[in-house]
């Protein structure tokens, strides 16, 4: 049997703010982490680390996925921008991130009256940890 996945692409005219916060803050890390390699040609494992943990001492509100997959957006801007400055079809001295596209999973984060959610399992069992596969919220203001 094989798997289908599927991905629908949602644009909503008038988003809530708490979206639009997810959003801006995504947009500014993603930005971040392509300047910083189409300045130095990669991110380290360390820089990695570092900037993480600088992200989320910014946007302690913003979920760590969101993080973490803005940052790999990030990342992959950056080697684009790389590879059209090398083949001259850019002159600009840095990338502009104009939108970004956040994901996300169904059965991994939702948004539920004004917070992100996530719905996944806990990896370590926690003995004051509430029951496996419940919900936690994370407020995004």
């Amino acid at each position: 049997m094989e798997n289908v996945r599927r991905a629908v692409a949602v644009e909503l005219e008038d988003p809530p703010p708490e979206l639009s916060a997810v959003a801006e803050a995504y947009r500014r890390i993603v930005e971040e982490a392509a300047v910083y390699v189409a300045e130095r040609g990669r991110l380290e494992r360390e820089k990695y680390g570092e900037l993480y943990r600088r992200f989320r001492e910014l946007y302690p509100w913003l979920h760590s996925q969101l993080v973490q997959q803005a940052m790999n957006q990030g990342v992959e801007v950056g080697k684009s921008f790389l590879e059209a400055r090398r083949d001259g079809r850019v002159r600009k001295p840095r990338p502009e991130v104009r939108r970004v596209a956040i994901r996300f999973r169904q059965r991994q984060l939702e948004l539920q009256e004004g917070q992100v959610v996530s719905t996944t399992k806990e990896r370590r069992p926690d003995p004051q940890a509430p029951p496996r596969g419940s919900a936690r919220r994370y407020p995004l203001c």
